[in-house]
Order: C-alpha cells, then structure tokens, then sequence
C-alpha cells in the first residue's frame, strides 16, 4: 500500500500532479484546494488514497492514486467514496469546491445546499451523503489524529476501505459488498490478499 508520496513536484494541473520519488514519477489525482496549496516546483509531501477499479468483463484493473496535503482530508475523502452514488470523480469535486473543515461542519449541520452547490450533487445524494455521514462523523473528535494508511494497526481497516470504495464504483449495492468482502476478509484472516486479489475474490463471492 502507498501511504503518503514524499519528492519533488516535477508537474502540476488542476487535476492532477506528478511526484518524482527516486527516479520514478508518480501520476496523482488532486483536487482544486490541493492544487492551489502545490508549489509549482520543488519538494512536496502528499497523503495518498490507493484506489484499484476492475472490470467485471475483462477482468483488466486500473489503479490510481489520489493525493492530499492533509491527512484529515484524506479520511474525509474517504468517508464520502464510501457512500452510495458518490464516486471517486464525486469526491474530488466536493472537496475541491468545499474545504474540509466548511464540508464537515456542513454535513454537521445536515446543510444539504452547501452540497448542493457541487456540480452533480443533486438533492438525493446530498441527502444520502448528510444521512449517511452527520452520525459517523459526529462521533469523531474534532482535531484526533487520523491513523496513517500504511499503519499496523490499521492496515486492515484501510484494505478493506480500499477494497469496498473500489467495488461501490462498480456500481455494486453497498450492503451486498460489504458482507461478500467481509467474508473473503474472515476466510484469508491470516493472510490477508492484496486489495486487487481481494476485490476479485469478493466479486466472485457475489
């Protein structure tokens, strides 16, 4: 798993960015706010979200990364993706056109306009998001650290995430991936899969 990217800015864009790390260049997805927090040039740090996308027909995988400056951000990235309707393209619109902490208190509020707003936010899904997200994130403190991606204490939990925000982007009924991933997760407990093998093994579960 790729946590974090730490190198030099070699490219930047409104939509995504170039990290040059030893010699290899990563391609990373960025939103509006990270792009404007980039230098243009120079030695930069991302926090990166690892999203693998499979075709159910072919069985061909895409990968991609997206970044973040923040790893508070990263998470909230994350619980969005995690809801029904919104897709990675979604999220990164949302947090482009909201800061973190403005999105947070919004869905806190349960103001569904400031969602709104975001080209291909309609109603619904503002409400889904609001619904879905106003509890979970309530019960987080305010200001607690994020634990990191590629932590042993979390690394599982991360899998999962990964794998399950994959599979929502299939288009595949969140409740139905989540018990047909779990059960891949509790039959490889010892040895957990990468999350491209995982992704295949709970699509066959279905």
């Amino acid at each position: 798993m790729i946590d974090s990217l730490r190198g030099e800015l070699a490219e930047r864009s409104p939509g995504h960015a170039v990290v040059e790390c030893h010699g290899v260049g990563y391609l990373v997805h960025v939103n509006a706010n990270t792009y404007a927090e980039l230098p243009e040039r120079g030695a930069c740090k991302l926090y990166i979200h690892y999203a693998v996308s499979v075709d159910v027909r072919s069985g061909q995988s895409e990968h991609r990364l997206y970044g973040f400056t923040d790893p508070g951000e990263r998470h909230l990235f994350r619980q969005l993706i995690g809801v029904q309707g919104v897709s990675t393209t979604i999220g990164l619109a949302i947090l482009g056109a909201k800061r973190a902490d403005e999105l947070r208190l919004a869905i806190l509020h349960g103001d569904e306009n400031a969602l709104k707003s975001v080209k291909g936010i309609g109603p619904k899904l503002a409400q889904r998001i609001v619904t879905e997200l106003r509890e979970r994130l309530s019960n987080e403190p305010v200001g607690a650290p994020v634990p990191a991606g590629g932590a042993a204490s979390g690394s599982g939990n991360t899998l999962r995430s990964e794998a399950l925000s994959a599979l929502i982007s299939l288009g595949l009924d969140r409740a139905k991936a989540e018990r047909a991933l779990q059960s891949v997760l509790n039959e490889r407990k010892s040895d957990p899969p990468p999350v491209e093998e995982l992704i295949r093994l709970t699509l066959k579960n279905l």
